[in-house]
């Protein structure tokens, strides 16, 4: 599961992440040292022309047919081996992939003084998780929102959690937000996690509270 990631990330960096030539669009996203489900994040989607363009989204996927956007609070993760079947997420899934650019996230590990909190990352610089995005319209105006895609977790963080986000190498951006992609080879994509290496180290218990967010919270303990 993914409840918290770090979105510690500039315009130039989108644009060297996602090769947008520097003509990203939207105005530079509020960096997250501890982002939480609700609130505003940079996303990378296909526009109504085909090219790669930047959208700040919600996090927590309100499906199209809602009646109350609360029910985003719910739907921060999906799992990848059900994405394709479960009413919430298929239609998005068919239709409304994203890459959400991450820099880390956070999983909590049982230990005898409670759950101890980890930050976690690919080496080699912001990532991008799986996720798809929805436009839910029945209120007072459009709300965008996005879910993360899951998968079993790798040998190598299996001892902290036993699920860890979906992540996309950058070579299979461009088959991951393709809308002709074939299914089976997106749900293989999807349901294979990234094996390493990882930058794992536990962190202090502050990030336990979304009301904090700073950049010492990544600091190892």
């Amino acid at each position: 599961m993914c409840g918290r990631f770090t979105q510690d990330i500039d315009e130039s960096d989108l644009d060297d992440l996602y090769s947008l030539s520097g003509e990203s669009g939207v105005p530079a996203p509020k960096r997250r040292w501890n982002g939480s489900p609700t609130q505003e994040f940079a996303l990378c989607r296909l526009n109504v022309s085909g090219g790669r363009e930047i959208a700040i989204h919600r996090w927590g996927l309100i499906p199209s047919w809602a009646r109350d956007p609360k029910i985003g609070a719910r739907m921060i993760n999906a799992r990848s081996e059900t994405v394709d079947s479960k009413p919430s997420f298929r239609s998005a899934f068919r239709r409304r992939r994203c890459l959400v650019p991450a820099s880390g996230w956070f999983e909590w590990q049982r230990d005898e003084s409670g759950k101890q909190p980890w930050w976690i990352s690919p080496e080699g610089g912001p990532f991008s998780f799986a996720g798809l995005w929805e436009v839910w319209d029945k209120g007072a105006g459009p709300v965008s929102s996005f879910v993360i895609l899951t998968c079993p977790a790798s040998d190598a963080l299996r001892y902290v959690h036993e699920r860890q986000p979906s992540i996309i190498a950058k070579e299979r951006y461009r088959e991951w937000l393709d809308p002709a992609a074939p299914r089976g080879e997106l749900l293989e994509l999807v349901r294979s996690p990234v094996a390493g290496p990882f930058e794992c180290r536990r962190v202090g218990r502050a990030v336990n509270s979304s009301r904090h967010d700073f950049p010492d919270l990544l600091r190892a303990v």
